[in-house]
């Protein structure tokens, strides 16, 4: 049982609660990652990209959009419950042959730390490989940093401001 938070009253575990908990219990995987093109993965990507640029980093959102989403693979990482938690994309249209620029990373606050992100950006690197790209890109707020370099990623000259935050272009080679 649990309280129910629209009633305030008990009530039985909702079937994907616990689902997520039996998952954790035996040690299985509870979150998955899906990639796709923006056409399905735009609610799930729309959600936490509002949430952690628009709210949380008071982003314009003017600034968050634009035509990259449409041709880019998107990635979402969900709980059991289909509940999104974090994204990315991977940008190859207009880039050199072998080229891609992996971008808007972004995991909600209330789940950093458990390797979401690092399931996105893996999921994002393995799309990357198997359309033959070798190269990538990505512009990484300066705070983002050494988490991209534990992927091998490495910083490609000066720190520069990106919607007025400070970030450095990383690059590297699959």
């Amino acid at each position: 049982m649990h309280t129910s938070l629209s009633t305030g009253k008990s009530a039985s575990v909702p079937d994907a609660v616990r689902q997520q908990i039996m998952a954790h219990a035996q040690g299985q995987p509870v979150h998955q990652v899906v990639c796709g093109p923006w056409s399905e993965m735009m609610d799930g990507a729309r959600a936490v990209r509002t949430a952690v640029f628009v709210q949380e980093q008071a982003i314009d959102e003017a600034d968050e959009w634009d035509d990259d989403d449409a041709a880019a693979i998107h990635a979402v990482a969900t709980n059991l419950a289909g509940l999104p938690l974090a994204t990315g994309r991977l940008i190859h249209a207009g880039l050199a042959p072998g080229h891609a620029k992996i971008g808007r990373m972004a995991v909600l606050r209330s789940t950093r730390g458990v390797g979401l992100g690092d399931l996105v950006l893996l999921a994002l690197m393995g799309q990357a490989r198997q359309m033959g790209i070798s190269h990538l890109s990505l512009h990484a707020q300066v705070s983002a940093q050494p988490f991209y370099a534990r992927h091998g990623f490495t910083p490609q000259g000066d720190e520069f401001d990106e919607v007025g935050i400070p970030h450095v272009r990383m690059v590297l080679t699959l």
